[in-house]
């Protein structure tokens, strides 16, 4: 047993393609074959079936793209940052793409802990009417408060948004949304749009930015 402290390796990467699709834990599996396979010296868990120390974000909703999403793992020993990283490229698929490695201090809080909100870009089909879209999203948002039902509870959707903005996108209006993205309280834009009435296949989500304690640490981070 290596009673060495461990190095914390944090992990920026984008997730695109077909891996949209891919869920919070099956993303988790991946990234334990990747690293078993990247030949990186992993620091493991105690017990009689060891795993990959690994730390992963957010969930990320199905469907979703995203440019920021985060990942911690741990290796026994100092190690270059551009070997990490040329280590995990070579063993990720396609869908997958690293964009930054960083080493963090081990008494940081988790990931999931730490995060306090999510950034949104959201892209539209050519035939979606963007002011009419403009118009029905004020008006909701005009609301006192805006409730749906998730499982067995109700949740107010106006609580989750911390801001909303149409910014110039390359051909329609994009639309931004700025969420509460913490383990008691996560906001999701998809249910927004879906009270616009908007059927999931005439947009694009994508996760552009990731904030810790007022901190961005996404896509500019």
């Amino acid at each position: 047993m290596n009673s060495a402290q461990p190095v914390r390796v944090r992990v920026r990467f984008a997730k695109d393609g077909d891996l949209r699709f891919t869920g919070h834990l099956d993303l988790q599996r991946l990234f334990e074959r990747v690293l078993r396979r990247s030949g990186l010296p992993l620091r493991y868990s105690q017990g009689f079936n060891p795993k990959v120390r690994l730390n992963l974000a957010s969930a990320l909703p199905l469907g979703f793209s995203s440019r920021a999403e985060l990942l911690d793992f741990w290796v026994d020993g100092e190690l270059d940052a551009v070997v990490v990283e040329q280590k995990l490229k070579s063993a990720l698929p396609k869908d997958i793409a690293v964009l930054n490695v960083a080493f963090v201090s081990n008494q940081l809080p988790s990931l999931q802990s730490s995060l306090k909100a999510s950034e949104y870009r959201i892209s539209f089909l050519p035939e979606i009417d963007i002011p009419e879209t403009a118009r029905k999203l004020a008006a909701l948002l005009s609301q006192e408060a805006i409730p749906i039902h998730r499982r067995a509870r109700s949740v107010d959707l106006k609580q989750l948004i911390l801001s909303v903005e149409w910014t110039p996108g390359p051909g329609a209006p994009e639309l931004g949304f700025k969420m509460k993205s913490t383990p008691e309280a996560n906001g999701r834009p998809d249910e927004l749009l879906n009270l616009l009435g908007l059927a999931p296949g005439t947009y694009q989500v994508c996760r552009t930015a990731l904030f810790s304690n007022s901190e961005e640490v996404g896509e500019n981070g």
